[in-house]
């Protein structure tokens, strides 16, 4: 199944749970970016999720199972951008 930004809408700032070693953290769900489906390439429209935690919560870029959504958890990609001052910023890109 596809996800879809509605399927996240409900989630936008509320905590979400990720399954981390050695306990599971919780990142907050800041937004969500839609971009304009490419015609004969996407099957969805393009759209991505950010995510802020404190800074002492450090997440590697990889695959975790998270708890938000329809039908989850979902294995989703989070990758962390250039951080804030006060705080870290996470994406996931749907494409």
């Amino acid at each position: 199944m596809d996800l879809t930004p509605e399927d996240f809408e409900p989630w936008v700032g509320r905590k979400v749970r990720l399954s981390t070693i050695p306990e599971p953290v919780e990142i907050t769900l800041a937004s969500i970016q839609r971009r304009p489906a490419l015609i004969g390439i996407d099957v969805r429209p393009p759209f991505s999720l950010f995510f802020e935690a404190p800074l002492e919560v450090y997440l590697l870029d990889n695959t975790y199972e998270m708890d938000c959504g329809k039908g989850g958890p979902h294995a989703i990609l989070i990758t962390q951008l250039q951080p804030l001052p006060d705080r870290r910023i996470y994406q996931a890109v749907f494409s």
